[in-house]
């Protein structure tokens, strides 16, 4: 189902205005009032939470952020921070709120967007007694599968992302075991790294290990 026909974005962007966030900068963060919501239009979102920040959801155009603290009237759950750059429309509470209420059908995909990602959480959870090796190469596959990543020429493909995000994005508490990990991912020459990037150089074997169908361990 998808999230908005086109006369249900129409009247979003009748009542919204679009901003715009760099690499890096935040639109909102934890614990903030919820008093706005986002329709992503370009670019994608890291969703953040705790402290040290830990990655819980990577959001991307035509999926909107920050619906539920507007809807439950509660502070901010996570931060949303920008992965590239990022284009958004914004939507003052009140008149997203005047839209879910007029447009039923945006209501119905709505549940169904966040029952999508509790979903994914859930299989988050479940993942995470996983071995290390197997955790990373299914978020480096997940975040070139979405797009995230800049494509080679030799069928590579670059992710701006430092070690530090991938031990967040997969909860790992030891940054040394990520590290030590993706030592050996590029020792096997499966990904090469750079500052603040990872190349995945080979995607048909980083997906075997990620399905547990290899191991570089």
């Amino acid at each position: 189902m998808p999230l908005l026909s086109d006369e249900e974005l129409a009247a979003l962007e009748a009542v919204g205005h679009p901003i715009h966030r760099a690499s890096g900068h935040p639109f909102f963060l934890e614990g903030e009032p919820g008093d706005f919501a986002l329709l992503l239009k370009k670019g994608h979102v890291k969703a953040t939470r705790g402290r040290p920040p830990r990655i819980i959801d990577i959001r991307g155009p035509g999926q909107i952020v920050g619906e539920m603290a507007v809807i439950r009237g509660q502070p901010r759950m996570a931060s949303i921070v920008a992965f590239d750059d990022v284009e958004a429309l914004y939507l003052p509470g009140a008149k997203w709120l005047e839209f879910l209420y007029a447009h039923p059908r945006a209501m119905h995909a709505l549940l169904a967007m966040t029952d999508d990602v509790a979903d994914r959480a859930t299989m988050r959870t479940v993942e995470s007694e996983l071995v290390i090796e197997q955790q990373l190469a299914k978020r480096l596959v997940e975040l070139s599968d979405l797009g995230l990543g800049r494509a080679g020429d030799d069928g590579s493909v670059t992710l701006r992302l430092s070690q530090q995000d991938l031990a967040a994005l997969i909860g790992a508490k030891k940054l040394d075991s990520v590290k030590k990990v993706i030592g050996k991912l590029k020792a096997s020459g499966i990904v090469g790294t750079g500052r603040q990037m990872i190349t995945i150089v080979q995607l048909p074997v980083l997906r075997r290990v990620a399905d547990g169908d290899l191991t570089v361990s």
